[in-house]
């Protein structure tokens, strides 16, 4: 499977799948379509923002007119669905009524005959209350399915579900030997009991659990999760694809899903703002309906909200604002609040994954947010007293995390900064040590500034370029100068990104490091940081920013790992 990350908040991804028949753009939710009862259109999913499908295949295998149809048409022209769709199994059947008379291998078989786009295991449902032993016999019989599928998966894509009930050891790992197979898809299952009984905590150690063994570079799909208060907190955690039929079982039974909760029809005395599916009924119009119309607006108003989430959530990972969308979710009930127990415990694993900068300006929203990383980080004080930082000094008044998302006049002391060179100081002590500080300014220092705008460009030292000011971030974008001397002046691995000798001359003429080619890496870089490239005998290769966290590659990161902004010559 080709999963394409093209952008990054943590663990959150903005990413592209690629299928036969078109792609999905994570995260995204996956509608639940019953193949005997469609509550909407497909025309009518489309509409309110579905780019693929979820079926089963097994109630189109036991459905012998549906059947018929499947392998006549395909799965896509059962539906009439020309997008992606990915198939279950029949496992969540398993869980309802206890047994299903179909073996792992003709359901397997069957989705390849249908054409799905994704195809899933039919592996054992974990319940929640399963002893450890009982459970680490079902995820014995699992990882065999999961192995033998993955022989005889064909050309379809295969998903490899995670089970293991409520022991995190077991979670843990089932993600890593689900990992060392060609699976392409790793859904979490086993795990709407807990959402159902809005057990969100235990929810969400199960999926760090899981992401702790997983292939990184792979999508993580959880399974169960339609509804839209828990989408950012999902994708927070690293999950890309969600799905459900909540949309059409909350529906069935008048109720309005809603990012802040669920609310019964007849619990309303006005029509809430967000409700789009049908422009200008009253509540009392909607009360009165047949039962059947009525069922259909509301699934469609559950389905416009859910996919409205989805939109809000990848906004945020693209502005760096994730967190702060989780926090406010999280806000909404007593149970969501408890995950924030879960994400106090487990930081120092997820600050593995902090980038270095992010696109906006950090906002604190409430006393969870000190948690973050990048509100404990320890600073030299200064004269200027932040809001959130505390005493930080004014020469880093310009520069990530402490510029610009605050008014100038909210920040007491702030005044406006001279460039020279001891504001230079400041700043390369803050973003690299400060030995950085003192090498490049070792000698004939020469601060380069805008005629117009009187801002720093470039710092030279000794008539060379050492390094630019962005600023966007009011940090400092290495030159080649500037990675020579980091090279010559600092002990390995600091800094460094090593790749393997074969690949180093690549890297020599500004060609990007993949990281299956990284050998090696300074652990206390983050994703976004300044780094030099080097062969495992440390010759000086190129330079560049890194894209991924040291953690990510550890875990089987794919695709780029240092995006080269020039490379060094022997």
């Amino acid at each position: 499977m080709l999963f394409e990350i093209n952008k990054r908040d943590g663990l959150a991804r903005l990413g592209r799948i690629k299928t036969k028949h078109g792609v999905l753009d994570t995260p995204t939710l996956l509608p639940v379509v019953n193949p005997k009862i469609l509550t909407l259109s497909m025309k009518e999913l489309k509409e309110c923002g579905a780019q693929g499908i979820i079926t089963n295949s097994y109630i189109i295998n036991k459905n012998p007119e549906l059947k018929e149809v499947a392998k006549e048409k395909g799965v896509h022209g059962l539906l009439d669905w020309n997008g992606p769709i990915m198939t279950d199994s029949g496992t969540f059947q398993s869980h309802v009524y206890g047994e299903i008379d179909m073996e792992p291998e003709k359901i397997l078989d069957f989705q390849k005959k249908i054409g799905v786009d994704i195809g899933t295991v039919l592996d054992v449902f974990c319940e929640p209350e399963t002893r450890f032993e009982e459970a680490k016999k079902e995820l014995k019989e699992t990882q065999r399915r999961i192995e033998e599928s993955d022989k005889n998966k064909g050309s379809i894509f295969l998903a490899a579900p995670i089970q293991g009930g409520r022991h995190l050891d077991l979670r843990l790992k089932a993600a890593q030997m689900a990992s060392q197979t060609g699976a392409d898809v790793f859904p979490i299952g086993g795990v709407v009991p807990l959402m159902e009984k809005n057990n969100f905590k235990l929810l969400a150690e199960v999926i760090i659990s899981a992401k702790k063994g997983l292939d990184i570079s792979r999508p993580v799909h959880l399974f169960g999760c339609g509804h839209p208060m828990i989408f950012a907190l999902a994708s927070f955690l690293g999950c890309d694809l969600f799905d459900s039929a909540s949309y059409a079982k909350f529906a069935a039974r008048d109720s309005l899903m809603f990012t802040w909760g669920t609310r019964n029809l007849d619990e309303l005395e006005i029509i809430p703002s967000e409700f789009s599916a049908a422009p200008g009924i009253s509540i009392e119009q909607l009360k009165a309906m047949e039962k059947k119309e009525r069922q259909k607006i509301i699934a469609k108003h559950n389905l416009i909200v859910s996919f409205t989430e989805i939109r809000r959530v990848k906004q945020a990972i693209h502005d760096g604002l994730l967190w702060e969308l989780v926090e406010n979710r999280l806000r909404n009930s007593p149970a969501l609040m408890k995950v924030f127990d879960v994400i106090h415990s487990e930081m120092d694993w997820l600050s593995n994954f902090e980038p270095a900068y992010r696109y906006k300006t950090p906002i604190k929203t409430g006393l969870e947010s000190n948690m973050r990383p990048i509100f404990t980080k320890s600073l030299k004080a200064g004269d200027m007293n932040h809001p959130y930082f505390g005493k930080v000094p004014n020469h880093l008044s310009e520069t990530y995390p402490f510029h610009p998302g605050l008014l100038q006049d909210d920040i007491e002391g702030w005044k406006m900064q001279d460039w020279n060179l001891d504001r230079v100081k400041t700043i390369l002590d803050y973003q690299f040590g400060e030995k950085i500080d003192r090498i490049f300014t070792s000698g004939e220092t020469e601060l380069v500034t805008s005629r117009k705008t009187k801002r720093l460009r470039n710092l030279l030292l000794d008539k060379e370029h050492v390094a630019s000011l962005s600023h966007r971030r009011g940090l400092f974008v290495l030159q080649k100068k500037g990675a020579e001397l980091i090279h010559k002046n600092t002990q390995f691995p600091k800094f460094r990104v090593v790749v393997n000798a074969e690949t180093a001359e690549f890297n020599r003429k500004g060609k990007s490091v993949f990281c299956k080619f990284v050998e090696d890496i300074d652990p206390k870089l983050k994703c976004m940081d300044e780094c030099i490239v080097v062969t495992p005998s440390d010759d000086l290769v190129a330079f560049g920013k890194l894209i991924v966290s040291p953690k990510e590659l550890d875990l089987g990161q794919q695709g780029m790992a240092v995006r080269i902004r020039g490379g060094i010559e022997n």
